[in-house]
């Protein structure tokens, strides 16, 4: 049976190769969430190996993200691409592999090499699953008149599929009961679909006041004015360079947003000048601002918080050092970005909360030690 396989195949890589390409290309089909168009399966090309590698957590797309609603979609997916990848490991152990003409290490190298390849899959898959964290900030002064105040942070969403109509992130925000959810930019996506993030606005925005500020993938999709035209008409409030004040629980906030840098990089700074100078210095102020790499900037204005996301935790967190290794930082370093995830104190009144985003399928490379988050920050009053 083997050797008819050789003949057929020619040998065992072309075999490998075939199998990818088919599973590629029906997942594209039947899982248009995950790669948006065929043009995604193009795009998704040039990340063969790591397709081939990270198998059940691309597949995991569907699967975990469908826990709570679309779980028959999600094992559809789930077919070709494990196809794929038994095929990738009966290349690696079978007696005239590709493994053995290279290195021929022999069956102890054999079994460590397929070892690390489950305990990397697996790692991928528990990564990809999506957890809540919790932050508790105190504010100095008085600003806080009652109760602590309660929001959820959403950002770097990319569009990406968590569901049956998102229930995942949708049910987990309703445990939560925030006083606001705060969606601190790229919740849409330059490559995939409107459609993921567009119903988790608008079931949200039902429940909860919403308050949008833009990132930097909206406007590589040069559709931001027409993505910030449906997140209003869904009852969300979009800030560019303005000044929301509402009052919760007794207490007076002044949310101030300002857009991403790209493309308005001088209107940027302007943006922060006048919200700095629209809101109130009585009130509780919060700056929702997609980039954290610009926290020596937001240092020099006197806001009690600043929300950001972007860097997506550093994509890959190292363990138990809890570090992020990589972030697509603007004119600052990528490799270990300072500010990756949680509270930092940018001096003595402004701390700066980063939310590690929700970004899996839009993202080519893999979440390692990195959950996707839904951030909640508790803002309480400072100890006298």
């Amino acid at each position: 049976m083997e050797n008819r396989l050789l003949k057929i195949a020619g040998n065992r890589l072309v075999f490998v190769v075939i199998a990818w390409v088919v599973s590629l290309l029906v997942t594209a089909c039947v899982l248009p969430q995950a790669f948006g168009s065929w043009s995604e399966a193009a795009t998704m090309a040039a990340a063969a190996f790591l397709m081939l590698v990270f198998g059940p957590y691309l597949l995991v797309v569907g699967l975990c993200g469908g826990m709570v609603g679309d779980v028959g979609w999600g094992l559809v997916a789930m077919v070709p691409f494990v196809v794929a990848q038994v095929a990738f490991l009966w290349l690696l152990s079978g007696k005239t592999s590709l493994w053995r003409r290279l290195g021929r290490l022999g069956r102890p190298a054999r079994c460590i090499a397929v070892t690390a390849l489950a305990i990397l899959s697996i790692v991928g898959v528990w990564s990809s699953l999506p957890c809540v964290d919790t932050y508790k900030v105190a504010v100095g002064g008085d600003k806080i008149k009652g109760e602590p105040l309660r929001f959820v942070v959403i950002s770097d969403l990319h569009s990406c599929y968590y569901g049956y109509k998102q229930r995942t992130l949708v049910d987990a925000v309703l445990r939560e009961r925030p006083d606001a959810v705060l969606l601190v930019g790229d919740i849409a996506d330059d490559r995939l679909a409107d459609n993921n993030a567009a119903i988790l606005i608008c079931q949200l925005a039902k429940q909860f006041p919403c308050i949008y500020v833009s990132g930097n993938h909206e406007y590589w999709s040069e559709r931001v004015d027409e993505i910030k035209a449906w997140i209003r008409g869904y009852g969300a409030t979009v800030l560019e360079g303005d000044v929301r004040t509402v009052e919760i629980k007794g207490t007076m906030v002044d949310f101030c947003g300002i857009d991403d840098p790209t493309y308005i990089l001088g209107s940027w700074f302007g943006q922060l000048k006048t919200v700095h100078e629209k809101s109130d210095p009585k009130h509780l102020r919060i700056l929702l601002s997609h980039r954290p790499e610009c926290a020596d900037i937001y240092a020099r204005y006197d806001f009690d918080l600043v929300v950001a996301g972007h860097l997506h935790g550093g994509q890959l967190r190292l363990p138990w050092l809890d570090v992020g290794l990589y972030g697509p930082a603007w004119g600052y370093r990528q490799f270990f970005p300072r500010y990756s995830d949680g509270v930092y104190a940018l001096n003595d009144n402004t701390r700066l909360v980063v939310s590690r985003g929700l970004a899996r399928e839009s993202t080519p490379l893999p979440r390692f030690f990195n959950h996707p988050e839904i951030l909640v920050l508790e803002v309480a009053s400072a100890p006298q």
